[in-house]
Parts: structure tokens; sequence; C-alpha cells
């Protein structure tokens, strides 16, 4: 008994004593959350740079940028950097009120306000994430430089978040204007290669099918491209296998005046990735057989003919390339060919392959919808850009903007 009651009371006392440890344990816990959520507001931002390019993918500027969480911000400076030299700024420390003058006007910011007033317009913006202060400094949202500023040069702004990439322009540089009385009808031809049960083209280890991408590439250009003003015609609509010379008719039934090709691409290497372009030039890198000469006349003369658009062709594929360059790391490569694919196409072609299919990196890009809708928005650039060197828009005479 006695040793029962021993036991009894050793446990009665050593209760209190871990219940004691325990509140000692979670108070410490909780308190190092709290300084922790205290500190982070604070805490030093992650340096970054934003590069800032211009229509040819040539480097403007490249600014210092600041992380904070999803946010990037970067520095009042950055505006004379990129924008406006002259630009002038005045900061009001107590009041956290920050005065931009540019283009004659005078842009009013608040620290900690996403509400943006321009005067002497009256015109207000509304930011989605305000100025902040980081390291006694003044910092500006991103959205500032993409969304605003180019409005005060006439300028618009394409915005690469992954790649903190932002391309400015000028307003409608390439968009396409018909004009008035003229009888050329352009008409893009978009083949999306492959099709059917027995051509599934290539296959990533996920499953993922390279007719199945293009084809839903291929409709996105159609919309997007036809919202612009232009007309477009697939090859194929549907999920069926159709022959060179079927493909070939289409664009001549429609009297195509541009043929995309688009495919993916595979290897045995997983660590081939990248977009590829590809033009059909008979004197290119690969070389005809010795046996070329025999080959009957018309087969030859189709090859002379097709190669006759070259020129455009190239043009067409640098537009493509400088276009697409903005929403990757890698280089997009351009090489000319003796793609007897294209060879009957009279009329500026290309071939363009997506990605591979067999690299991982490219493999997560081309199942990302998101992706796959900015690589239709910048062939669909490519394709205003072609257009509008060899059809410029028409200018207004003084005449007709006093009327």
């Amino acid at each position: 008994m006695e040793s029962g009651y021993t036991e009894r009371n050793v446990k009665a006392l050593s209760l209190p004593n871990r219940t004691a440890r325990n509140i000692r344990k979670t108070v410490s816990v909780l308190f190092l959350s709290i300084l922790a959520w205290v500190i982070a507001p604070n805490s030093p931002a992650q340096e970054n740079s934003v590069r800032f390019i211009d229509a040819n993918g040539e480097t403007i500027a490249e600014t210092p940028a600041q992380r904070q969480g999803e946010q990037l911000y970067l520095s009042v400076d950055a505006v004379r950097q990129v924008f406006d030299p002259a630009m002038t700024d005045q900061y009001n420390h107590p009041r956290k009120r920050l005065i931009l003058k540019t283009k004659d006007q005078q842009i009013r910011l608040q620290i900690g306000h996403p509400i943006v007033g321009i005067d002497p317009s009256g015109l207000t913006h509304t930011l989605p994430s305000p100025p902040i202060i980081i390291a006694q400094q003044p910092m500006l949202p991103i959205a500032f430089f993409t969304r605003i500023l180019p409005d005060f040069y006439n300028l618009e702004a394409l915005y690469n978040p992954s790649l903190q990439r932002v391309q400015l322009r000028p307003k409608g540089t390439w968009t396409f204007f018909a004009r008035a009385g003229d009888s050329v009808n352009w008409a893009i031809i978009i083949d999306p290669g492959h099709g059917g049960a027995d051509d599934r083209g290539c296959e990533s280890s996920t499953g993922l099918l390279e007719k199945d991408i293009v084809l839903a590439l291929a409709k996105r250009l159609q919309r997007i491209s036809e919202e612009q003003g232009i007309k477009v015609y697939l090859t194929r609509q549907t999920d069926t296998k159709k022959t060179h010379f079927e493909r070939i008719q289409v664009a001549k039934r429609n009297q195509g005046q541009l043929f995309l090709s688009l495919h993916c691409n595979a290897s045995f290497s997983p660590h081939e990735k990248g977009i590829k372009i590809y033009l059909n030039n008979p004197k290119g890198q690969l070389r005809f057989p010795s046996n070329v000469q025999s080959a009957p006349t018309g087969q030859r003369l189709k090859i002379l003919a097709q190669a006759n658009f070259l020129k455009q062709s190239q043009d067409f594929a640098h537009a493509l390339q400088t276009e697409l360059n903005f929403l990757t790391e890698t280089p997009v490569e351009m090489t000319e060919l003796p793609l007897i694919a294209l060879s009957e196409a009279y009329m500026p072609a290309v071939v363009l392959e997506l990605g591979y299919l067999s690299n991982v990196e490219d493999l997560e890009k081309l199942s990302d919808s998101k992706y796959i809708a900015n690589v239709a928005q910048a062939i669909v650039r490519a394709f205003q850009r072609h257009i509008s060197s060899i059809n410029p828009p028409v200018q207004s005479t003084a005449l007709e903007q006093e009327q």
C-alpha cells in the first residue's frame, strides 16, 4: 500500500511539471512565429533585375529590381533609364508622397496606396499593388512600368514575368490596316502537322501527342488572327489524316500568301530543347544526292519555284524568331534545309517546331495552356509584323487629319 501511495503521489507531482514544460514549449513556438511574422515584411527584398527591350529584341536597359513576396518593384531611377532621362522626382517623406514630372505632366503617387493621379488631366489609375518603401527608398511596382508609363509615350508594353522581361514598342506598330479599295485579301494557311489514328506524331512520356498540341494551337491562332482582321485557313480542322497533296491544295484553293506548318520535336537526347524554325532552301545545310540531276523536270521546277519565295520566307521567319524569343531563355534557332514538305507551297513558307516532347522543360511548357496562349499571341504578332512590312498602314494626310 505504501508503495502504491508513493507511486500515485509521484505521478501526481510529475503531471504539473510536464504540463508546465509543454506550456513553455508552446509559448516559445508561438513567440518565434510572431517574431517571424513581424520581421518578414521588413526583411531585405530579394535582388533581381528587369530587362527592357525594343520591338526588335534589342536591350534598352537592364534595371535592378527588388522582389517582395510575389511583387516586383523598381526604383524611381528606372523611369529615367528606360523612358525619360529628363524626368524629375520629388518625395515628401513625412507625407509619403511621390511626384514624378515627365512629358509636361505630373504623376502623383502615395506610398501604400494603389491610386495614381495624373495632372493636369485629372485622370486616375489603379495599380494592382501600391508603391512601397524598401531600404528607405520609394519603389514602384512593375505594373507602373507596363500599364501606366507606356501611355505617356504612346507605347505598348508586353511583360514576361517568368523571364522578367518587358518589350516596349510604338502603339499599333504592326497592326494590319486594310487599305480602302485594296483588292488583295490576306490569307494565311496554318498546317497542323500529322493527324488521324495512324499519324500521331511525337508522343511525350505523359502521353501528350504532337497532333493534338498543334491542332489546338492552330485553332487558337485562327480565332485570334481573325479578330485582328487576318483570314486564316487550316489544312485540317479535326483529328483526321491529311496527305501532303491535300494540305497543299488547301493553300492553293484559298490563294494563301503565307504557309505556316506546326510541329513538335523529339530526340533520343533528353537535353535537346527549344523552339526551332525551318525554311525550305534547296541550297541549305543539306545537299541533294548526286543523282538529283536525273529527277523529272517537273519536280525540279516545283522545288525551284518555291525557292523564289525564299527572301519572303526568311523575312517572316525573322519576325517569328523575334516574337518567340520574347517567351524563352533558349534562343529560337533558324535553319534552312531543302524541305520537300514545303516544296509545292508556292508562297512564303515556314515550319515551326514548338519544342521537344522528349525534354522535361519543353514538355512542361507545352502542357501549360497559358504558355500555349502566349505562343499564339507571339505568332499573331509575327503575322502582323510581316503583313505590315509588305502592306504598311496608310498614313493620313494633313488635310485628312484636319477634316
